[in-house]
C-alpha cells in the first residue's frame, strides 16, 4: 500500500519528501510559521524580497499586517540562535505575492533552509552541499554559480570607490556589460589603475580552481584574500564530498548585495530558463535585527518544477478511460481497477467525455466489447 501511495505522488512531491529526509539527516529541523507578520518587517527589508509587492490587511487591533511574501525574514527575526547555540531549520511554506503585471495574487511554494549562529567554513560547506544535492534531486543536468560579496567590498574599499557609485557598478557587473562598466568608471573619474582592476574582477568566471587563481592575482587587500581563502576551504570540502564538479566561480554574481555580504550562490537546472535556487550569507540582516550572528541559507521556488516536469513527461494520468450511457458500471469498475493494479499502480482516470485540460499516456474506450486502446497523447 505504501508503495502504491508513493507512486501516486507527483514527481515534485517525491522530491520534496526526499529532500526533507536529507535535510533532517544533517540535523535541520522543520520550521513552521504563521501566514502573517506585521507589514513593517517587510517594509524595512524590501531589498531582500524577490517580489516587493506585498499583500496587506488591517488586523482587528488596527495593525497593518502582511500575508507572508518570504520565510527567511521571519526566521531571522525570531531565531533562537545565540553565541552559544546554532539554529538549523528547513521549511516548506507557501508565500504570497501581488503581481502588478497581471493585477492578481500569486501563491508560491517555497522550500529552503537556514543555518544561524556563530558559523564557520564547515557550516557554509554544509549549506552549499545541501544546495547541490537539492539541484541533483531535481535534475541530473544542473549547475551552480558561486561568488563572494566580501571580495568585491574589500576591492572597492581598497580602491576608495564611493558608496554612491557602487550600486551602478554592480548592476553593470551582474549584467556582464563590461563596455558600459568601463564607460561608467571613466565618467566617474576613477583612476585607470582602479578601473582596470575592477574590469578584471568583473570578468573572472570559469572553473573554480582557475578562476580562484586569477582572483588571487589581483587581490590587493587582506579582505579580498580572506574571501578567497573562505571560498577555497568550502570548495575543498565540496570536492571531498564529491559534489563540486558542476560548480563554477563567477564574480559577476553580485545581485542582492544589499542583503548578502559573504558567500552567494545560484542554482540552475536544464529546462528552467532562470535560476531555480538562490542562496548566500546574510549576517548583515541579523545585525540589523540586533543579533551579531552569522546566517546562510537558500530557497527553491517549487512552482517552477510543475512546469518543468509537465514539459518533460507530459501525462497527468497513465490511462484515460471514456465510457457512454450504455456502460455496465460493474464491468467498468473491474476494468479500471485492473489497469490501476498494473506496474505497482497506474494512474487511471474515468470520464464520459474527453477533458480539455488533462494529458494522458494512453486513451481507452469502454464499450460492451470491453476495453479498447484508441490513442495516445503525452
Amino acid at each position: 500500500m505504501e508503495q502504491d501511495v508513493t507512486r501516486a505522488l507527483r514527481r515534485e512531491e517525491k522530491i520534496t519528501l526526499a529532500l526533507r529526509a536529507l535535510y533532517e539527516q544533517y540535523g535541520f529541523r522543520k520550521y513552521r510559521m504563521g501566514k502573517f507578520e506585521e507589514y513593517e518587517l517587510y517594509m524595512e527589508n524590501k531589498n531582500f524580497l524577490k517580489n516587493p509587492n506585498i499583500i496587506t490587511f488591517h488586523d482587528l487591533d488596527g495593525r497593518l499586517m502582511a500575508l507572508k511574501p518570504d520565510v527567511t525574514l521571519s526566521i531571522a527575526k525570531n531565531t533562537r540562535a545565540n553565541a552559544h547555540s546554532t539554529e538549523k531549520v528547513y521549511y516548506l511554506e507557501n508565500v504570497y505575492w501581488l503581481e502588478k503585471q497581471s493585477g492578481g495574487y500569486k501563491e508560491v511554494n517555497q522550500l529552503g533552509l537556514e543555518s544561524i549562529g556563530r558559523l564557520d567554513a564547515f557550516s557554509y560547506y554544509e549549506v552549499l552541499a545541501l544546495a547541490q544535492e537539492t539541484l541533483a534531486a531535481i535534475s541530473d543536468s544542473h549547475r551552480m554559480q558561486v561568488s563572494h560579496i566580501g571580495f568585491w567590498v574589500a576591492l572597492l574599499d581598497g580602491l576608495s570607490i564611493e558608496e554612491g557609485l557602487r550600486k551602478a557598478l554592480f548592476a553593470c557587473i551582474h549584467g556582464k556589460r563590461l563596455h558600459e562598466l568601463k564607460t561608467l568608471l571613466e565618467g566617474a573619474g576613477v583612476t585607470p589603475f582602479a578601473a582596470q582592476l575592477i574590469l578584471k574582477a568583473a570578468s573572472l568566471c570559469g572553473t573554480f580552481t582557475d578562476t580562484l587563481a586569477a582572483a588571487r592575482s589581483i587581490a590587493i587587500s587582506n579582505g579580498m584574500t580572506d574571501a578567497l581563502n573562505e571560498l577555497e576551504t568550502v570548495y575543498g570540502l565540496l570536492q571531498q564530498k564529491g559534489c563540486a564538479e558542476q560548480m563554477t566561480l563567477d564574480f559577476s554574481l553580485v545581485n542582492d548585495c544589499d542583503y548578502y555580504d559573504g558567500l552567494i550562490f545560484q542554482g540552475y537546472v536544464e529546462g528552467v530558463p532562470r535560476a531555480l535556487l538562490f542562496g548566500g550569507y546574510y549576517g548583515k540582516l541579523l545585525r540589523k535585527f540586533g543579533k551579531p550572528l552569522d546566517a546562510i541559507g537558500f530557497a527553491v521556488y517549487l512552482n517552477e518544477l510543475d512546469v518543468l516536469f509537465r514539459a518533460q513527461h507530459g501525462a497527468d494520468v497513465d490511462a484515460l478511460i471514456l465510457y457512454d450511457e450504455t456502460a455496465d458500471f460493474s464491468a467498468l469498475l473491474t476494468k479500471a481497477e485492473s489497469l490501476r493494479a498494473r506496474g505497482g499502480g497506474l494512474r487511471v482516470r474515468v470520464e464520459k467525455k474527453l477533458p480539455e485540460d488533462v494529458r494522458y499516456d494512453k486513451l481507452y474506450r469502454f464499450t460492451q466489447n470491453g476495453l479498447e486502446e484508441v490513442g495516445k497523447d503525452a
